[in-house]
């Protein structure tokens, strides 16, 4: 009976995780019929304009209301996505399945090593790293960020705290109903791997999966696609997101696929948002620098082209 709810569990935690990962805008147009009224003098055009829904992406640049009402309707978009799915999804869906099952598979001897190899330096790595996945912690600090980038006039920071914000919370938020509906046992509780008591009201069974690890990479992601002219910001962003994820396992509070699900669900929520609302003010250089060929009886070469 445990391993028919072990397999159940892969396959959804693939289908949440792939949901995330194919979250598409919602395609709409806008209609415009002109009625021309005859006669010998040219006569006015009166037009009627048919109201659409606007699928002009909303730019992430403040704090407000309508930043507000996007989340809400970001959080539809991720949530009823399966219906957009096509072959690259389900191939998305069968990538993260086969990646699950291996980790719970390895679940019991990853905790075992981790237990077994503890030292004073790597608790203190391990302390920064669930530090960093504590939304008591990561909030503040998004908030500090944005309030710089107001101040500063700086879009992108303003962009990068606004995102991750976002992701932080659609995230986290899907990984509750994980927790409410899978009732995994914490490797602390001297429990095996394969202890699952949901879906159940409770919060006493909340291993599976990692809302630090999800926090920490829903974050990492939005910073690392904005400050990707940076080559600094994205491996450090992705190291820090890391050390969350493995300080989890190390601090045995979570099993390796607990963390591995909710890696998985940060980015992928982040990699959605980032579609839903590209940037229009990119001024990295793949959008500033264009080289066409030229090919004629006199010159062959090349036109560069390049927006200041």
């Amino acid at each position: 009976m445990l391993k028919v709810k072990t397999t159940a569990a892969v396959l959804l935690v693939a289908a949440t995780i792939t949901v995330t990962a194919h979250a598409e805008p919602l395609d709409s147009s806008q209609q415009v019929v002109q009625v021309e009224t005859g006669g010998i003098q040219p006569a006015p055009v009166t037009t009627y304009e048919i109201p659409t829904t606007d699928d002009t992406p909303r730019p992430v640049d403040k704090f407000d209301f309508g930043y507000i009402k996007g989340a809400f309707a970001d959080t539809g978009k991720v949530l009823i996505s399966p219906i957009h799915w096509d072959g690259k999804d389900w191939l998305k869906f069968g990538a993260v399945a086969g990646a699950t099952a291996g980790f719970f598979l390895l679940d019991g001897g990853i905790k075992n090593f981790a237990q077994s190899h503890k030292s004073k330096t790597a608790n203190g790595f391990a302390t920064i790293g669930n530090d960093l996945g504590n939304g008591l912690y990561t909030v503040p600090a998004l908030g500090a960020f944005y309030a710089y980038g107001a101040m500063g006039n700086d879009h992108k920071a303003r962009r990068a705290s606004l995102l991750a914000l976002e992701s932080y919370a659609i995230s986290g938020l899907i990984t509750e109903g994980l927790k409410t509906t899978f009732q995994r046992h914490r490797p602390n509780s001297g429990q095996d791997p394969d202890s699952f008591n949901g879906p159940h009201l409770s919060l006493k069974n909340v291993s599976f999966s990692s809302g630090h690890t999800a926090s920490a990479f829903s974050i990492a992601t939005i910073f690392a696609n904005v400050y990707k002219d940076n080559p600094f910001i994205p491996p450090l962003a992705y190291g820090l997101a890391s050390l969350t994820g493995l300080s989890r396992i190390y601090s045995n509070e979570h099993w390796s696929s607990d963390v591995f699900v909710g890696a998985a669900l940060g980015y992928f929520t982040s990699k959605a948002l980032l579609k839903f609302h590209p940037d229009e003010r990119d001024t990295s250089l793949s959008k500033r620098l264009m080289i066409l060929p030229q090919v004629g009886k006199e010159m062959t070469g090349l036109t560069v082209k390049y927006d200041f």
